[in-house]
C-alpha cells in the first residue's frame, strides 16, 4: 500500500470518527431533557411499512443516479454496464457522506472510473454535467415549494435565516459558476485565472504553473461539456426529470418518517418543503454528513409539523434512514467495487491513475 493511499485511508477513518463524535454528542442533546425511554416506545412502536418505504426511497435516490451515469456513458459512447453505474452512484454518496460538504464523493467516482478505464476526461465531464443539475433541480424546487407554500416556507427560512442564506448563495454562485463552465467556458477560464491570480497574491497559491495547468485542463473539459450539452439535450432533459425524482424521493423519506410515528393530518408538500429548506441551510457546510447541524435544523423547523413530543424521535428515524443506512448500504456495495473493480484494473494494467 503506497502511502499516499495510507494518508487517505487515515484521513476518511478521521471523517468517520468525527461523524460518530458528533452525532453521539447530538443524540445526548437531544435526550437530555426528556425521557429517553419514551423516545425509544415511540421509535419501537413506529409502523414498519412506511420505515420500509422510507428504505426504498433512500435506494431509490442512490439507483437513479445510475440511470443517469449509464444515459451519460451511453451518450459519450463509452460502453459501461449498468451495473457498474450502480457501484459507481454508490462509491460516490459513500464518499460524499463521509467528507466534509459532500467533497469527496465525485473526486472518488473520477478514481473508481479510471480503475475500469474510463477516461479521465469522461469521467470528469459526467461528474460536472450531474453536478449541474442536481444543483439546479435544489434551487428550482425551493422556488416551487416557495410558491405552493410561501408563508410555511418564510417562516421555516426565518427560524434559521442566517445558515439558509449562506447556504443558498453559495448554492447559487456555485451553480452559476458550473453552467457557466459548460455553456461559456472561456469566460469560466477567465474567472478561474482571476482566482489563481488572486490565491498567488495572497500567497495561498504556493505552485502557480500547477494551477495555470490545471485551468487550461478545465477549460478542455468544459468546451467538452458544452458540445455534449447542445448535442444531447434530450438527454440533458431527461436527467434534469429523473434528479426531480430523484431529490424528491429523498426529501419524501421525512414523510415516511412522519408517517410511521402515525402523526395525523401531516401534509407530504408541507414536510418536503421545510426538508428542501434544509438542504439549502446545511448541504454546503463543511461538516461530514451535515452530522449535528442536519439534526439541530430539523429540530427547529420541523418541530410544528412533528410536534414536540414526537420531533425528536422523528429526527433520529429520519437521519437513521438518510445517514447512516444510506452509509451502510453505499459502504457495502463501495467495498464490493473496490474488490471488483481492482480486479478489472489488474486484467487490464494499461489503466492507470491518468486514463487510459
Amino acid at each position: 500500500m503506497t502511502k499516499e493511499r495510507k494518508k487517505k485511508i487515515a484521513k476518511y477513518l478521521l471523517f468517520s470518527l468525527i461523524i460518530l463524535c458528533i452525532s453521539g454528542f447530538v443524540f445526548y442533546l437531544i435526550t437530555r431533557n426528556q425521557d429517553i425511554e419514551q423516545i425509544l416506545d415511540k421509535i419501537s412502536d413506529t409502523d414498519r411499512r412506511w420505515l420500509t418505504c422510507g428504505g426504498l426511497l433512500v435506494m431509490l435516490f442512490v439507483v437513479l443516479e445510475s440511470v443517469q451515469l449509464k444515459m451519460l456513458f451511453d451518450g459519450m459512447s463509452c460502453n459501461t454496464s449498468f451495473g457498474k453505474c450502480v457501484l459507481l452512484s454508490n462509491v460516490g454518496f459513500f464518499f460524499s457522506q463521509i467528507t466534509p460538504g459532500a467533497s469527496g464523493g465525485q473526486p472518488m467516482q473520477i478514481v473508481y472510473m479510471n480503475l475500469i478505464g474510463i477516461d479521465v476526461l469522461v469521467a470528469t465531464l459526467t461528474c460536472m454535467i450531474v453536478t449541474v443539475i442536481y444543483k439546479l433541480v435544489l434551487v428550482l424546487l425551493f422556488a416551487f415549494f416557495f410558491i405552493l407554500r410561501p408563508e410555511l416556507v418564510t417562516n421555516a427560512i426565518s427560524d434559521v435565516w442566517l445558515l439558509f442564506i449562506i447556504g443558498l448563495l453559495i448554492q447559487i454562485g456555485f451553480m452559476i459558476f458550473l453552467i457557466l463552465c459548460v455553456f461559456r467556458p472561456p469566460l469560466a477560464s477567465r474567472i478561474l485565472d482571476s482566482l489563481i491570480d488572486l490565491g498567488i497574491k495572497l500567497h495561498i497559491i504556493k505552485d502557480p504553473k500547477k494551477w495555470k495547468n490545471r485551468a487550461k485542463d478545465s477549460l478542455t473539459r468544459f468546451t467538452r461539456a458544452s458540445d455534449f450539452l447542445k448535442d444531447n439535450k434530450q438527454v440533458m432533459l431527461k436527467m434534469f426529470v429523473i434528479t426531480v425524482i430523484q431529490r424528491l424521493a429523498y426529501f419524501s423519506v421525512t414523510f415516511c418518517v412522519a408517517k410511521s410515528l402515525y402523526i395525523q393530518g401531516c401534509s407530504w408538500i408541507s414536510i418536503t418543503a421545510i426538508q428542501v429548506v434544509l438542504a439549502l441551510a446545511v448541504d454546503v457546510f463543511p461538516i461530514p454528513g451535515s452530522a449535528g447541524l442536519n439534526e439541530y435544523v430539523f429540530l427547529d423547523l420541523q418541530d410544528n409539523l412533528f410536534g414536540s413530543e414526537l420531533v425528536s424521535a422523528g429526527v433520529l428515524l429520519n437521519r437513521g434512514l438518510t445517514f447512516f443506512f444510506l452509509i451502510a448500504i453505499t459502504g457495502i456495495l463501495t467495498i464490493a467495487a473496490t474488490i471488483y473493480f481492482n480486479r478489472i484494473q489488474k486484467k487490464n494494467p494499461s489503466f492507470d491513475d491518468f486514463g487510459q
